[in-house]
């Protein structure tokens, strides 16, 4: 089997289980400059796959994505130019140490992108900025419908404003994005089935 795709953006979480480490280390060694990382609007540290990447190359830990992540990981595709959105929603999925829920996570700013995902990351979920250049939301649904692969993805819209739900879509959430409206429109994801 292909080894998984590494995210683009790792939490101190989610490098901690990559890593093998608690996130307090990861923290650490951001604090000592061993990992390069950034900081969120909210406070949160983020740390770019690429950086990750060469920490692990320096320090020989194995790259092999497919044994850090567990059974029962579920993939998320957002499709938005606006970072602070991203961010928000990374929060919401990657920060909620309330959960076991584990996430694999992909992010695009444009459509084209977006529907080459759709095709080879096969989301389970799929967020969509419906205020990006060439947005037509019942194309995108009905395509997403008709692939077999991604027929059951989650789609949900991302408004400007308060604008009424696209009859095709199954939820949507509205600017200024809260952590509890992601939380509340994935809800509970049913669990991809490990192949053997």
């Amino acid at each position: 089997m292909a080894p998984k795709k590494l995210p683009d953006v790792f939490s101190t979480h989610s490098a901690a289980k990559f890593c093998r480490v608690t996130p307090m280390t990861i923290i650490r060694w951001i604090d000592e400059g061993r990992i390069q990382a950034y900081k969120t609007p909210g406070g949160h540290r983020r740390i770019m796959k690429a950086d990750l990447q060469d920490f692990c190359r320096r320090n020989e830990i194995p790259m092999e994505w497919e044994e850090r992540v567990p059974a029962g990981v579920q993939r998320v595709l957002i499709v938005d130019d606006d970072k602070e959105v991203v961010s928000t929603i990374l929060d919401a999925l990657i920060d909620n140490e309330g959960g076991s829920e584990a996430y694999e996570v992909e992010h695009t700013d444009n459509l084209f992108d977006g529907g080459r995902l759709c095709s080879t990351f096969r989301p389970e979920v799929i967020f969509l900025d419906l205020s990006l250049p060439g947005m037509n939301a019942q194309v995108i649904a009905r395509s997403v419908r008709n692939d077999p692969h991604i027929a059951k993805a989650r789609l949900i819209g991302i408004a400007e404003d308060g604008s009424h739900k696209p009859v095709v879509l199954d939820d949507m959430i509205s600017h200024p994005i809260a952590k509890r409206a992601v939380r509340r429109v994935t809800g509970p994801l049913p669990r991809i089935t490990p192949k053997g």
